[in-house]
């Protein structure tokens, strides 16, 4: 069998399992929905443009650390718990296909969910319509498939299913501050900000800001080519992250059950 229907096969498997956990199909499809109503006041007590756009990238983040991270996290913990994992890697399936196919239902529902927040907050929030369409749609993309092998980093630490409650907080924490919700970038210690920078979920929503409304980090409004070029840097970073992660996956992952 070719490796992409084997890859198609086992999404499909997932698909079913993740359909029937009734708790998981709630975190990952009415949570994000709920999510715009939460900026709904930030919109009416007179936001601009640029602050509105950055709630939207840090509402995105927030989705796809439900959707994909948390939700992914779980699954790879319960599938090497029941030993679904050293089964399916006995088989004829490589190991990145094991584990690419769990991770297709999370990041297919987190494309589904983030196109219909993006069209319930243009109108509720009152935003203006996106200037680079396809700047969005990579710095989430990158975003989203970063989460994946960081979810199979974080489920080496994990024993249980339901420590995946407190082990997957670290990072969440982290990226929340990354997206400059908790704190504001500029209210940071400039070393500190330069820092958070690099957390991948800073990028995400740079990227996010200035494809909406055509923007640079100091708010510069740019032509298509100085907007790219202009993206470069949060584009490396996220790339970046995503050979590490991976790298630190293929090299460390735990199929068995930790003991």
């Amino acid at each position: 069998m070719l490796p992409g229907r084997r890859l198609a096969g086992l999404a499909r498997a997932e698909l079913t399992m993740l359909l029937r956990n009734r708790m998981q199909l709630v975190t990952a499809v009415l949570f994000p929905l709920a999510i715009p109503f939460l900026y709904l006041p930030i919109a009416r007590a007179g936001a601009e443009p640029a602050q509105l756009a950055g709630a939207l990238g840090m509402m995105f983040v927030i989705a796809l650390l439900f959707v994909v991270y948390y939700n992914l996290l779980s699954t790879y913990v319960a599938r090497r718990q029941d030993l679904v994992l050293k089964r399916l890697r006995t088989g004829e399936a490589a190991d990145a296909t094991v584990l690419a196919a769990s991770a297709v239902p999370a990041l297919l529902i987190a494309a589904v969910m983030i196109t219909v927040m993006a069209a319930i907050s243009v109108p509720l929030l009152d935003l203006p319509a996106p200037r680079s369409a396809p700047l969005i749609v990579l710095g989430l993309g990158l975003g989203a498939v970063l989460l994946v092998p960081l979810a199979l980093a974080t489920a080496n630490i994990t024993r249980t299913v339901e420590s995946a409650q407190v082990t997957s907080l670290p990072l969440m924490a982290v990226a929340i501050i990354g997206t400059g919700s908790a704190v504001p970038l500029s209210a940071m210690p400039e070393w500190f900000g330069r820092l958070v920078a690099f957390v991948p979920s800073a990028p995400i929503v740079a990227l996010v800001r200035g494809g909406w409304l055509g923007v640079d980090a100091d708010g510069a409004v740019l032509g298509t080519a100085e907007l790219w070029t202009s993206a470069l840097g949060q584009v490396g970073i996220l790339l970046g992250w995503l050979v590490l992660a991976c790298w630190f996956v293929a090299l460390r992952f735990r199929w068995e059950p930790r003991a």
